[in-house]
């Protein structure tokens, strides 16, 4: 009897010790939960509370960011606004607007609309000739704003665009560094747009061009001040 009642108690201290030890870790778990789950689901690098990350969390930018989407018609301008340095320096080459950096023209293909633009970057400066969607196209995510301005043409020019710009596609043209308007195997932003709606239009006189001493260039404000064309929407994303 006495074995059995000393045995007995040995069982009884260690149920306690585990039942103890088992409370102690439920309680950890609860008191550390926050801190496990940090753990588990590490917070995000710090790039990821950039502006450009504010801006594409910011649900007004979203909601503002896709509304063009419904609006856009083939052949409409679509200006952006870049957030980094190299887009601040083409800003600064406009003489009347300083508001964009960058331009595209938008044709709806298979329902979705695609903007038709040359750019090119320090890694690859003769970049071939791109076609994104808008929605990438104007992210703010990368953008501060962005803009869309509709050319009065005809039917048939808008047609005769879009096949010019499909064709400078397939002909893989690439970005022009040198930002020469005289040749046309390689074109910058710009000059893509101008060059594309003048065969299209064939109105040699629809843009202007800025000419500072001996260089002539296209700047992006050549593009939507003028005749013939006129504002559609223009959105500058919060910030």
């Amino acid at each position: 009897m006495p074995l059995m009642s000393t045995s007995t108690g040995t069982k009884n201290r260690k149920l306690h010790a585990a039942l103890l030890i088992g409370m102690l870790l439920v309680f950890l778990l609860v008191y550390n939960r926050r801190g496990i789950s940090e753990w588990l689901n590490p917070s995000p690098p710090e790039a990821s509370f950039t502006p450009g990350a504010r801006r594409a969390a910011n649900t007004w930018n979203r909601i503002h960011a896709d509304s063009c989407l419904r609006i856009v018609r083939n052949g409409d301008l679509v200006l952006r606004s870049g957030g980094d340095a190299i887009s601040s320096l083409f800003k600064k080459a406009n003489t009347r607007d300083k508001t964009y950096s960058h331009a595209g023209l938008v044709f709806i293909e298979n329902g979705v609309p695609m903007v038709y633009h040359c750019t090119g970057t320090s890694k690859d400066p003769e970049a071939l000739l791109r076609r994104d969607s808008l929605s990438a196209f104007i992210s703010p995510l990368d953008n501060t704003g962005y803009a869309i301005y509709r050319f009065q043409a005809t039917g048939r020019q808008l047609e005769k665009l879009q096949d010019v710009c499909v064709r400078y596609f397939k002909e893989q043209r690439k970005f022009d560094p040198y930002f020469d308007l005289s040749t046309d195997s390689s074109l910058y932003c710009t000059e893509f747009v101008y060059k594309a709606v003048i065969e299209a239009f064939g109105d040699e006189k629809f843009f202007q061009t800025t000419r500072m001493g001996r260089f002539s260039f296209v700047s992006v404000d050549n593009l939507f001040i003028g005749r013939k064309r006129r504002l559609v929407c223009k959105i500058g994303y919060i910030q």
